[in-house]
């Protein structure tokens, strides 16, 4: 059935053969859903965990979930991925870089950005995780507060920067002459880049004792410069001022531009005129990007692992594709969380099937719905008084159960 609802089961129970044994009722399902709670969460992450995150490097990320009711405490009016503009709610997760296991999630509320996520997150995965941690996160992730309370719990991550810091644009202006010396040249990506050691000014408030704890921590930018990539940005720079430009002259001001009508424009007896020195450092800086982390490594191993993200980016995939959340049609916090749960373990199989795919060679052959498909097949026969049989098993069938290293079905 793919994404159909939970309504559908009933004809899926009907032609295939089920632990259950019956079909199970639409509101039979949702009562179902509803009794799963944080307790069984909280146990699986855990044990997902301990078994395949001790000394992994976790990616963490956000993916919005639409919902058609309101009446989720969670839920806030937004737009989804199709910009159809309906009630939200966000989806927060840890996926293992080396093992591509899904190892925790939660829910969050829709209008929360993605950088209030992390306090939580570290919060709840404290007592799972009793190995080194070591985040990978992308700069939407980026504040003050966020890396402060990494260092704090003393966690290692590693995280995009934004363009806009200041800590970006004195790394540039500091260090870019060093930066693209033939040294610093990585053939393999046709990138420049290099490490730089810088102190963080690290604070923790203690409210019970009314202070602030201020330090300096030991951190490092990794920087980078595409000469490529810095023509083009050139490119989309001037294109973009000369939209703004046009904007402001007409007074047909654009929302998502007004920080760049701050930042590059002021409006002289009604027109608008560049402000030459904020254009020319933008310039300058153009294919320039940084990532910042506390831990120590070579710039490329760095990037490297940074690029490495895709696994959750697949696993939010999967979230939005196999198990049909893209919006669910849920109106009770319980039914929501018990599908949320559901969900995450057919996430957990699934990404288990796709590593012993790489593994196997069979994702050279197949796709996972393809393989899915494949062995969806194989059809069992059952006659009142008889004991069922598996019908003739194909060999391509058995490849896949031989490759995968399980023996044939049998019965059922």
């Amino acid at each position: 059935e793919g994404s159909a609802p939970l309504s559908r089961f009933p004809r899926y129970a009907a032609t295939h053969a089920t632990p259950h044994g019956a079909p199970i009722a639409s509101q039979r399902s949702s009562e179902l859903l509803a009794s799963i709670g944080e307790a069984e969460r909280d146990a699986l992450c855990d044990s997902l965990a301990r078994r395949h995150g001790e000394g992994d490097r976790l990616s963490c990320d956000t993916t919005s979930i639409s919902s058609y009711s309101e009446a989720l405490a969670q839920v806030r009016r937004g737009r989804n991925k199709d910009r159809v503009p309906l009630p939200q709610t966000s989806l927060a997760m840890l996926v293992g870089h080396g093992s591509g296991m899904p190892l925790h999630y939660r829910k969050v509320a829709g209008n929360i950005a993605d950088v209030s996520t992390v306090r939580a997150l570290i919060r709840d995965m404290e007592p799972s995780f009793a190995g080194k941690v070591r985040l990978v996160m992308d700069r939407g992730f980026w504040s003050a507060t966020n890396v402060n309370a990494m260092m704090r719990e003393h966690l290692k991550f590693l995280m995009g920067m934004p363009t806009s810091l200041r800590l970006f644009r004195d790394a540039v202006d500091a260090h870019a002459g060093e930066l693209r010396g033939w040294g610093n040249y990585d053939p393999a990506t046709g990138l420049y880049g290099m490490r730089i050691a810088h102190g963080w000014d690290y604070e923790e408030r203690r409210p019970r004792r009314g202070d602030v704890v201020r330090a300096r921590r030991r951190s490092y930018v990794y920087l980078f410069f595409d000469a490529p990539g810095a023509a083009e940005a050139e490119r989309e720079l001037a294109a973009l001022l000369r939209a703004c430009a046009s904007e402001l002259a007409a007074g047909n001001r654009v929302e998502a531009h007004e920080r760049y009508y701050d930042e590059y424009f002021e409006v002289v007896r009604g027109r608008p005129v560049g402000r030459d020195g904020a254009i020319a450092a933008a310039t300058a800086r153009a294919g320039y990007f940084a990532l910042f982390s506390n831990e120590v490594m070579g710039p490329f191993e760095a990037l490297a692992v940074y690029h490495d993200k895709d696994a959750i980016e697949k696993r939010f995939g999967d979230v939005k594709g196999l198990p049909g959340l893209r919006t669910p049609r849920v109106s009770a916090e319980g039914t929501l969380a018990g599908k949320l749960f559901v969900t995450f373990v057919a996430l957990v199989l699934t990404a288990w099937l796709r590593r012993r795919m790489h593994e196997s060679g069979l994702d050279g052959d197949y796709t996972l719905e393809g393989l899915l498909d494949e062995v969806e097949a194989i059809e069992r026969h059952a006659r009142e008084g008889h004991r069922p049989r598996v019908c003739e098993v194909t060999g391509r069938q058995r490849n896949i159960f031989d490759r995968l290293g399980y023996g044939l079905p049998t019965t059922s």
